[in-house]
């Protein structure tokens, strides 16, 4: 079946046309429309002319490990998901659930077939593509939104223009980065409704709220690793992804996240396997930045680093060698290179970027040295 291939902005026709794909079953193939042009190019490129009639959707990573992966969807899959879902939260009959985060992601993408499943309104946050604050709680308020969802960052913001929810607003999830627990507390303190949440593309969305898996889904820790199993699992990847395995053989996909089970079986996160930095609710892969950053003339090496943040959950940085100064278009440079969430805050000039005994970059070392020496890009 021919997808719909959208580069979806946060406007009301786009939301009508995933929506009305959707309904139509017909997939639609979603780019993020934050990223450089070309790489939109390259990802609408990846994309067949057909593909399987069962396919619901096609998302890209934020690739945390090199190239973007797309992300095969069937409609199965986001039905369960649906499903498990309102499973904990329910519904009600004058539930509205507000969207703040991109239709190309799948926090975005799973309010729309969430809402369509149970006949609810989904509300297009109407401040547009960039996230503003003051212009979401007014439309909490004349909208009566009763659900949202939102990454870290965008809370922050909220609570930074002295937020308190009105009382229709009966749960907020908050996902896509690690959660300080200072922002939860001046959250609860606030009287916001938040919920945690754990989940990613593959999973078609959150798998866990608060820690505890939804039902119909399991959790389990292999090799340290978090691994989910159920019917919400992803069909598997576009070229050049699709020889990587959707799931092992007792049916478990094992995620880069590092983890660890409780006795009475609540998750807790420990950080990434695979070095990606997580940011704002985006997994920055290091090797982009630094593949960036020594593209430019004047640059001889790079190394990419997180450091908290407590908006954020990270923020990049990084380190570089140079043959004598930063150059003047840096900044200009990048921006034409990454996408914003990959674009590093601070840089730091070094005599050398550190190894390890097997010549793998030693990046926790040159975050130590590079410390003093950050400044704002």
């Amino acid at each position: 079946m021919k997808p719909l291939v959208l580069v979806p902005r946060h406007r009301p026709g786009d939301l009508a046309a995933v929506e009305a794909a959707l309904a139509d079953h017909t997939p639609v193939a979603l780019i993020p429309p934050h990223l450089p042009d070309a790489e939109i190019a390259r990802l609408r490129a990846r994309i067949p002319e057909r593909l399987h009639g069962g396919l619901a959707a096609v998302l890209f990573t934020s690739g945390s490990t090199g190239q973007r992966k797309g992300v095969l969807l069937d409609r199965a899959a986001l039905e369960a998901s649906a499903a498990a879902s309102a499973a904990v939260l329910g519904w009600r009959d004058d539930d509205r659930w507000l969207i703040c985060l991109s239709l190309a992601t799948i926090g975005g993408l799973s309010i729309v077939t969430r809402s369509l499943r149970a006949g609810r309104p989904a509300v297009l946050a109407d401040s547009g593509d960039r996230f503003d604050p003051a212009a979401v709680i007014r439309q909490i308020e004349r909208d009566r939104v009763t659900l949202i969802s939102l990454v870290p960052t965008m809370l922050v913001r909220l609570l930074d223009q002295g937020w308190r929810p009105p009382a229709h607003l009966r749960a907020v999830l908050l996902g896509g980065a690690r959660t300080d627990p200072a922002l939860l507390a001046r959250a609860r303190g606030a009287a916001v409704p938040v919920h945690t949440t754990y989940g990613m593309t593959e999973t078609a969305s959150h798998v866990a709220i608060d820690g505890r898996a939804l039902p119909g889904i399991e959790l389990a820790i292999r090799g340290g690793l978090v691994a989910v199993r159920g019917a919400v699992l992803f069909r598997g990847y576009l070229p050049p992804h699709d020889r990587l395995p959707a799931r092992d053989a007792d049916g478990w996909f094992v995620t880069a996240d590092r983890g660890a089970l409780g006795p009475d079986g609540t998750l807790t996160l420990l950080g990434r396997a695979d070095g990606a930095i997580l940011s704002g609710g985006a997994n920055v892969d290091p090797a982009a930045v630094e593949a960036a950053l020594t593209s430019i003339p004047g640059i001889d090496s790079a190394c990419a680093f997180g450091l908290p943040d407590p908006d954020y959950g990270e923020r990049v940085a990084a380190a570089v060698v140079v043959q004598e100064d930063l150059p003047a278009d840096l900044e200009a440079a990048l921006r034409r290179r990454l996408a914003p969430h990959e674009l590093p805050r601070s840089i730091a000039i070094v005599a050398d970027i550190p190894t390890g005994p097997g010549g793998k970059v030693d990046r926790a070392e040159t975050a130590r040295r590079a410390a003093g020496r950050l400044r704002p890009l």
